[in-house]
């Protein structure tokens, strides 16, 4: 069975988290297998990632390895977590 993704976008602040959650438990409630992840993060290494992204304000990063940071903790997320979740039939 094939899985649904659903991306929640917005500014920063705007309430994605909360609304994501919201949903995956009215889903969860109704009996539909819900995986609730996050980008950055969603791995231990992605999570790494993210702090570094998030955090690290003694780093000057150029925006190219910014983007190529976003980059790694998108594919090992994808890899390790969605896929997999998507092709059990989940809700991503």
């Amino acid at each position: 069975m094939t899985g649904t993704f659903l991306s929640f976008e917005g500014g920063e602040a705007a309430g994605k988290s909360v609304q994501a959650a919201r949903l995956a438990d009215s889903l969860g409630t109704r009996g539909r297998g819900v995986l609730l992840t996050r980008e950055p993060g969603g791995t231990p290494f992605a999570e790494r990632i993210r702090d570094v992204l998030l955090h690290a304000r003694d780093v000057d990063l150029a925006p190219e390895a910014q983007a190529l940071l976003f980059s790694a903790a998108r594919a090992q997320h994808t890899r390790d977590v969605i896929r997999p979740a998507l092709a059990e039939g989940k809700i991503v």
